[in-house]
């Protein structure tokens, strides 16, 4: 639902623009005016050389018609680039078993101190699917089902203390995995 009314969105902002853009374009043309043509100039002889000096002929005068001024175009507009905003977590299935990662956490490689928040992430959306605190630089964390759309085979990521851990695990319904997590 969320992703057809953002879909609505942006076919509603590409018209405006695309209404907008078209309204300062001229629909009417002129023809161009006709450039009439000049006459040919006399060439000038090449010189010789020779003792006397001859004569030069004088240049012939080309009529001068002035250059027509272009009509000028319409500069486009720029269109924003759209940014993907997160979706917000749905609600928790609870007929879904989570699936539950533990292992040891560790900052700069010592054991991370007792608190340290530990959480599960899938980017499309805003929140974490779990979060955790370490005890004894080990952490345990239920990610569970959000949603009707399975998560089944999608990659979760691990955040400590919200930075990105660079660690990420397949997510599996009532899946077990241990997995060492670090900050360097």
């Amino acid at each position: 639902m969320i992703k057809l009314s953002k879909l609505v969105i942006a076919m509603v902002s590409l018209l405006f623009v695309l209404v907008a853009c078209a309204s300062e374009v001229s629909r009417t043309t002129t023809p161009p005016t006709p450039i009439p043509p000049t006459a040919t100039p006399t060439a000038t002889p090449a010189p010789t050389a020779t003792a006397t000096a001859t004569p030069a002929s004088a240049p012939t005068a080309t009529p001068q018609q002035p250059t027509p001024t272009p009509l000028p175009t319409a500069t486009p507009q720029p269109t924003a680039t759209p940014v993907d905003i997160p979706d917000p977590l749905p609600e928790r299935d609870i007929r879904e078993l989570p699936h539950v990662f533990v292992g040891g956490v560790t900052i700069d490689g010592a054991p991370a101190p007792d608190g340290t928040e530990v959480s599960v992430w899938l980017e499309q959306f805003a929140s974490p699917l779990a979060t955790g605190t370490s005890v004894d630089g080990n952490y345990s964390v239920l990610a569970s089902q959000f949603g009707i759309a399975s998560f089944g085979g999608r990659t979760v990521i691990f955040k400590i203390n919200g930075e990105d851990s660079g660690e990420s695990a397949i997510w599996e319904k009532g899946g077990a995995t241990i997995l060492e997590v670090s900050l360097d």
